[in-house]
């Protein structure tokens, strides 16, 4: 049973946990590498799940896998604007709508890439992947007061630096 429950959890969120986790270390193959320790993690913890929402717990896994990896290194990765414009779901508007949307989000993530780890991590889990304050504090180890100020001055940064470039 416990094998059938994490292949289910697998195959219902390992692409986000993926794309989440290429968002934040910038190299498909690490993000590769995270995405398996995290359901490695997952598995030698799922005794202890208790029945919360799976997908929070899941990004919470994959946010520690994170965190323990970027603590080993011995450099922060720069960020490759295109990353995000490969991985962004397209849309059916045609090909001048998507290649517009292909910009804002490069120009999106060029901007975040001057944030702080935590203001960054916060901005792409509400705005990209659309999880509630309470729901990113528990992810990020965070108090819900200190969620929502992050992301207030992260975004105030955020459009100060797209209103330039406007």
């Amino acid at each position: 049973m416990k094998g059938d429950s994490l292949e289910a959890l697998y195959m219902a969120y390992m692409n986000d946990i993926y794309h989440y986790l290429l968002k934040l270390c910038h190299h498909p193959q690490t993000a590769e590498d995270l995405v398996q320790e995290t359901f490695v993690r997952a598995y030698d913890g799922l005794e202890s799940y208790s029945g919360e929402r799976a997908r929070p717990w899941l990004f919470k896994t994959a946010h520690n896998a994170y965190i323990d990896w970027y603590r080993r290194e011995s450099r922060q990765i720069q960020t490759d604007p295109h990353l995000l414009a490969q991985v962004s779901q397209t849309t059916d508007n045609g090909p001048e709508a998507e290649y517009l949307q292909r910009e804002q989000i490069r120009s999106w993530l060029a901007a975040t890439s001057n944030l702080g780890e935590k203001c960054r991590q916060s901005l792409i889990l509400r705005d990209y992947y659309g999880f509630s304050y309470q729901e990113i504090a528990d992810i990020l180890g965070l108090s819900l007061a200190n969620v929502k100020v992050t992301l207030y001055r992260a975004r105030k940064v955020i459009n100060e630096v797209m209103k330039d470039e406007l």
